[in-house]
């Protein structure tokens, strides 16, 4: 019998209705959120912490290789298969303890819904809250599956937010997020997941239990400083930020924060990218603390989510501002709710910036939201359309840096392939760009990619950016990653990997440490 099939008959025989190797069951692990179809031998679902434990170890036995699933929403293809068994922590999706700053707590009826948790915590603070609003400083511990709108759809009924925003929140898990650093639109203000969690458990490629594992708390980062790269792993950090090759997470005990009392939100358009920056350059010393988001929009975005949607398109502008290659999304947050901040940011744009009334795109905020979380779909209608494939990235540089590299990083594409369609957007007040690259069935992009990514990455290097900014770095960019990091960064996480999966078990794909 040859070693894949003894492991698959072993995994059986100890796991039973827990494992499956049946060919239609597997396909919804084998079809990433992009990138080509992978191939399982079998999938293994655990329903609890300890049987993680015990599969791993099992599997350490068996030397069978696993990748990992939770939300499948990553983009570098670290949860695509190529012939390891899926390990998917979808059924770990329970609240396990709210607990107050001053040390009391409630455990969740593990059992329960998710209706009744949401009353069960209601009640329990109603009891307990005293003369407090909201619980400040309450943090939440959750089984590593459970969904971030699952999640914040709970907090919402004592007025918190685990403040991860994203177009994919519906189905990224929070310990997904964790263990990838995860930054999203509101990284400005709170930081990553990785600063989100106060401590994160599980277990070590080897199946040895792991945690509490930990990163330090945010603090905004000088603009000459890289704030998101999860191409340089803190090996230091255990688990929270290692991407699945050293161990995986199963639980998380999560900070929380006060959902504001009051959003605002204005979208603005710019000369180019240098100008935008100098807009929250200014925004930040003017409402310090209270900047919630920072984005950026790329024209050829916009015209592609106008394209997609049609009549439903809502733009905020009365006359098209038709001379601007850039918008930026100034998003704010108050805790008063007798503050006008409608007015502050009005007076903020128009008096102190003397923006021209007619350039300011004022509109309720989930309308400008939509049409920021909107790019993605837009870039995939436009790319099937297109029929030449597309490349996508996901740079960073630090933030004083930022709008000239993104000009920079237009100009040089534009210059050598001019026949493509670049389309950026992303996190400007973190440096975090996202980039497709979309070619036509004429000039299909993929004649081209090597050429396309090496152009992308040495300029994004030439103003001191990293490739991988909080997407991760996956089997898509294992060899961008062993070709282009520092020796010590290489040799540090190779050592953590023989040290805590030794027998390579875990995303054996990933970071090509292999």
């Amino acid at each position: 019998m040859s070693a894949p099939a003894a492991a698959v008959e072993s995994l059986s025989r100890q796991f039973g209705a827990r494992y499956s190797s049946d060919a239609q069951r597997l396909q919804r692990y084998e079809v990433p959120e992009r990138g080509a179809p992978g191939k399982a031998n079998a999938l293994l679902l655990p329903e609890s912490e300890i049987e993680v434990g015990t599969m791993l170890r099992a599997c350490n036995e068996l030397k069978q290789s696993l990748v990992i699933s939770a939300g499948r929403t990553g983009l570098v293809e670290a949860q695509r298969p190529q012939g390891e068994t899926v390990l998917s922590l979808e059924k770990l999706k329970r609240p396990l303890r709210f607990a107050l700053a001053d040390g009391r707590s409630l455990d969740f009826d593990v059992a329960a819904t998710p209706e009744r948790w949401r009353e069960q915590l209601l009640a329990w603070w109603d009891h307990a809250r005293g003369a407090e609003a909201v619980p400040l400083g309450a943090r939440i511990t959750v089984e590593a599956g459970i969904a971030v709108d699952a999640l914040n759809d709970l907090l919402a009924v004592v007025g918190l937010v685990w403040p991860m925003e994203m177009g994919s929140s519906s189905a990224a898990s929070a310990g997904g997020c964790v263990a990838n650093a995860s930054a999203g639109a509101n990284a400005v203000c709170y930081g990553t997941a990785a600063h989100l969690c106060v401590a994160a458990w599980g277990y070590w490629g080897t199946g040895e239990a792991a945690g509490p594992c930990a990163a330090p708390a945010w603090h905004q980062p000088t603009p000459q400083t890289l704030a998101i790269d999860s191409a340089r792993v803190q090996t230091e950090w255990g688990l929270v930020g290692s991407q699945g090759v050293l161990g995986v997470i199963t639980r998380v005990c999560l900070r929380t924060v006060p959902m504001p009392a009051q959003r605002e939100a204005v979208l603005l358009p710019v000369a180019d990218m240098p100008s935008a920056m100098r807009v929250f350059e200014a925004a930040r010393t003017r409402f310090p603390g209270d900047i919630e988001e920072f984005e950026f929009i790329g024209r050829a975005a916009i015209d592609l989510v106008r394209e997609h949607q049609g009549d439903a398109f809502r733009w905020p502008f009365e006359r098209e501002p038709d001379d601007a290659p850039y918008f930026v999304l100034l998003q704010l947050k108050s805790q008063s709710a007798d503050f006008d901040l409608a007015g502050a940011l009005y007076e903020f744009v128009a008096e102190e910036l003397q923006w021209p009334t007619e350039r300011i795109g004022y509109a309720p905020l989930p309308v400008l939201k939509k049409l920021r979380h909107s790019i993605t779909e837009s870039s995939n209608a436009r790319m099937r359309k297109l029929g030449g494939g597309r490349l996508s990235f996901d740079t960073a540089t630090p933030v004083a840096r930022f709008g000239d590299y993104l000009d920079a990083l237009q100009r040089a594409l534009a210059t050598q392939w001019p026949q493509l369609e670049f389309v950026a957007f992303g996190h400007a007040g973190v440096g975090g760009a996202h980039l497709h690259v979309l070619g036509t069935a004429a000039q299909p992009v993929a004649a081209m990619s090597a050429a396309v990514v090496a152009c992308v990455f040495d300029v994004t290097a030439a103003f001191g950016g990293t490739f991988s900014a909080e997407h991760g770095v996956g089997s898509k960019w294992a060899q961008e990653f062993q070709r282009r990091a520092a020796a010590d960064v290489r040799a540090q996480l190779a050592a953590a990997k023989r040290r805590f999966d030794p027998n390579f078990i875990l995303n054996p794909a990933s970071f090509g440490l292999r």
